[in-house]
């Protein structure tokens, strides 16, 4: 039952942040996106705050705390850089590039936890790296600054998300979880919030439609962090982590068939890449 539960909620993961991801970039189209980010988070943010108060009303210890402040700053910072790469470039690029931010989480707990280098994780490793230079390749060099930028923006949040990832890791396996996150994302929407209230005057949610959108993006990615954590809690991390971290496959399909983004073959051949290389890496892991 554990093992058809994990499956269900890697599904609802995969799907959540893939449908996530593409609302965002629509939304981007028209709207600042350190002002999104901010809104959707701290709405959908309040499941997390039910939940802690329902299940995990005692307060976690000082070096939990303290952890949770500091991840949600990190997560701050990802969450900024990662909607301006959207805003940016091209969601069938940035998506699966910030997806590897798996491969960063499980090469730094290599490195800390001094833990040995299989040949199918290097091959892995390897095979990602060589599907980011492809994304990233132009033949023509006729591409606009702001592409280039989206890419390294996208890296860069992959980077210093795949590194938060061992701190929320520390947070989760701590015995208040649930209140533990809800600091992480308070810490979190203290820091974009000055930096959204700086941007908001420029592109900002003017109607109830847009503010309607901003909740339903909130919610959805929320939730699918919500399954994620539960689906770790029930079931293998080896049956969740290969299906929720194909989410960037659902954004691709989406981005081609409703904003008509159209990618290069070699760069097609580097989403395969990305996407088969996390799916093995996250299989043998």
């Amino acid at each position: 039952m554990n093992a058809e539960a994990s499956i269900l909620l890697g599904v609802a993961t995969m799907l959540g942040f893939g449908v996530a991801d593409f609302m965002a970039k629509t939304m981007l189209t028209k709207g600042n996106a350190i002002v999104t980010a901010f809104i959707s988070q701290s709405i959908g943010s309040l499941l997390y705050l039910g939940a802690a108060l329902a299940y995990d009303r005692a307060y976690p210890s000082v070096a939990i705390a303290c952890l949770a402040l500091f991840s949600g700053v990190i997560s701050g910072v990802v969450l900024c850089a990662y909607y301006l790469a959207l805003s940016l470039g091209k969601a069938s690029l940035v998506a699966p590039i910030f997806s590897c931010l798996t491969v960063v989480a499980v090469s730094l707990s290599i490195l800390i936890l001094h833990e040995a280098l299989t040949v199918l994780q290097f091959s892995s490793i390897g095979l990602v790296f060589l599907g980011v230079i492809l994304v990233a390749f132009e033949r023509k060099g006729g591409e606009p600054l702001s592409h280039r930028l989206s890419l390294l923006l996208a890296l860069s949040a992959a980077v210093l998300g795949g590194g938060n990832l061992i701190l929320q890791k520390w947070i989760a396996d701590s015995e208040h979880y649930l209140m533990g996150f809800l600091l992480s994302r308070t810490s979190m929407a203290i820091f974009v919030g000055p930096l959204a209230a700086h941007g908001q005057g420029a592109r900002s949610p003017k109607t109830q439609g847009s503010w309607l959108k901003l909740a339903l993006l909130g919610l959805i990615d929320v939730s699918a962090f919500f399954a994620w954590y539960i689906g770790l809690r029930v079931g293998q991390v080896s049956v969740v982590t290969p299906i929720a971290t194909s989410s960037p496959a659902v954004t691709v399909v989406l981005a081609h068939l409703f904003l008509k983004e159209r990618v290069r073959l070699h760069q097609q051949v580097g989403i395969l890449a990305i996407l088969f290389g996390i799916v093995l890496l996250s299989v043998v892991s």
